[in-house]
């Protein structure tokens, strides 16, 4: 567990510039930083190279946060960013960050991507109970996740045992 911890923060620290030590690492900071390892520990059918294209759906509150990790390529994985006006184009996406603002679609977003290999992540409870694969969320003012690991499975996705083991739950 240490080790997983130290090489994290190995692979966030530079995506994390700006930010003092002594300073609380902004909540939207952390997120881009899990979706970076969420990227990084993930494997897609017929994943052609290491981009992973990453959508947001609903609004933005990372605040610049997910354009600085496009590009960035410390564990070999590049991130592309797209901002979806509609959940159409979701298909083209290996990674789907649905924010709250999107809560009231959630039986037809989970519908419409439940059978693509997208890894489907949020931070709104409703939504990850609508059948998102991962949440993101603060317990104790600690930013922690779940995964929904039988989600993954039906969506082709393999996730490594080192992310499952640093989930806070993970359903099977």
């Amino acid at each position: 567990m240490k080790r997983l911890l130290s090489l994290w923060w190995l692979i966030m620290a530079p995506l994390l510039t700006g930010v003092a030590h002594a300073d609380a690492v902004p909540e939207y900071e952390m997120k881009a930083a899990y979706l970076y390892n969420l990227a990084t520990f993930t494997t897609w059918p017929a994943q052609p190279g290491s981009t992973v294209k990453l959508c947001l759906l609903g609004k933005d509150h990372f605040s610049g946060a997910l354009e600085r990790l496009t590009g960035y390529s410390a564990s070999g994985v590049r991130i592309t960013l797209s901002y979806l006006p509609n959940l159409q184009e979701a298909r083209t996406c290996q990674i789907l960050f649905i924010d709250g603002s999107e809560a009231a679609n959630a039986a037809d977003i989970v519908k419409q991507v439940e059978k693509l290999p997208v890894l489907t992540v949020t931070d709104n409870l409703d939504l990850f109970r609508a059948g998102v694969i991962v949440g993101l969320f603060l317990d104790n003012r600690r930013l922690s996740f779940d995964v929904n690991y039988q989600l993954a499975l039906n969506a082709s996705l393999n996730m490594s045992s080192k992310l499952l083991r640093v989930a806070r739950n993970v359903n099977r």
